[in-house]
């Protein structure tokens, strides 16, 4: 009896050390996949971007939340708005374009008063056509071109339309990236603050 109770007790635990292997291959086998689909293939930002490295990641959150992953790449892995970068946001919610058009040009107002209500109204009108909807997993990159042109991708690389407009380029990724920026803390991880 003591002999089957041994037996039966290493066998539960040969169970459950197989579970638990094959949990954690699971688990890194989705840390990686999501890694892969939502951080850019370097070499498409080539085209755009000389030397490119990733430059830093970080979360936007919304009431606790998760919106998205934003990733920044520059030349050398050295952000500066006045140089090509590309900005990458991997969504984390389901959310309509026009939303986030919308969003993004209250964010502009709320930043600066410079910008006319012409020009605003212009600006939504046009990313409402280039922003798609997206989903959990949804890849959408703006790229700055030397030109100070915005060009915006998808989690495919299909081009989904550009804006030729400094202005626009500016106040654009100011939402994220400029000192007036709502989110202190994700502007530093962008520019690689490690300690934020």
């Amino acid at each position: 009896l003591v002999a089957q109770v041994l037996f039966l007790r290493e066998l539960m635990l040969f169970k459950w050390r197989l579970f638990m292997l094959k949990l954690k291959r699971w688990i890194l086998f989705c840390v990686i996949l999501s890694c892969n689909y939502c951080f850019a293939d370097t070499g498409v930002l080539k085209d755009y971007i000389p030397d490119v490295e990733k430059v830093g990641s970080g979360n936007y959150k919304f009431l606790f939340f998760n919106v998205f992953t934003a990733t920044t790449y520059a030349p050398m892995g050295k952000l500066s708005l006045d140089k090509p970068f590309a900005l990458q946001l991997c969504y984390a919610r389901d959310l309509k374009g026009e939303d986030i058009a919308k969003k993004a040009i209250e964010k502009i107002r709320s930043q600066s008063d410079k910008v006319s209500d012409d020009k605003l109204d212009l600006w939504q009108s046009e990313l409402s056509e280039i922003i798609p909807n997206v989903s959990n997993g949804s890849v959408l990159t703006g790229v700055l071109t030397k030109e100070h042109e915005t060009l915006f991708f998808d989690g495919n690389w299909q081009l989904l339309g550009r804006i030729n407009d400094k202005e626009f380029a500016n106040h654009f990724f100011g939402i994220w990236l400029g000192k007036d920026s709502s989110d202190t803390k994700l502007r530093k991880q962008l520019f690689g603050d490690v300690n934020t």
